[in-house]
């Protein structure tokens, strides 16, 4: 995303149709899903950054992950939370920069259903 031009409905709008809505209720199969993503990433890239599959793995996973823990919260009032477990949980060699990461989870949530019109990723 390019800081501060676009807003998130802006965004959400711009995705492709195969990014809709996946999962309604509490399973998602989240190797089918990161299996999505690598073919995905490997045609079109991933919305917004240049990074491939292999350094977004572990943050589509933690997104995934996060989306099961915090089901049914505010993505908006989880930021920092998300933020303190995403450094705790991923290995700082494969973490991506926050700025990034919270545009992984961004996608990954929207790609679940969940509506983010209040999350900025553009401070």
């Amino acid at each position: 995303m390019n800081a501060g031009n676009e807003s998130i409905s802006g965004y959400r709008r711009s995705l492709p149709e195969r990014f809709s809505v996946v999962a309604d209720g509490i399973v998602v199969n989240v190797d089918a899903e990161l299996l999505f993503w690598e073919q995905e990433i490997s045609t079109n890239g991933f919305p917004g950054l240049e990074h491939g599959f292999h350094q977004l793995r572990p943050t589509l996973k933690f997104s995934y992950d996060a989306y099961l823990a915090w089901r049914g919260q505010v993505l908006i009032e989880l930021e920092s939370v998300l933020k303190c477990s995403y450094d705790r949980q991923i290995d700082p060699r494969k973490r991506l920069d926050w700025f990034y990461a919270e545009q992984v989870v961004q996608v990954v949530w929207l790609r679940l259903g969940v509506a983010v019109a209040a999350w900025n990723p553009c401070k």
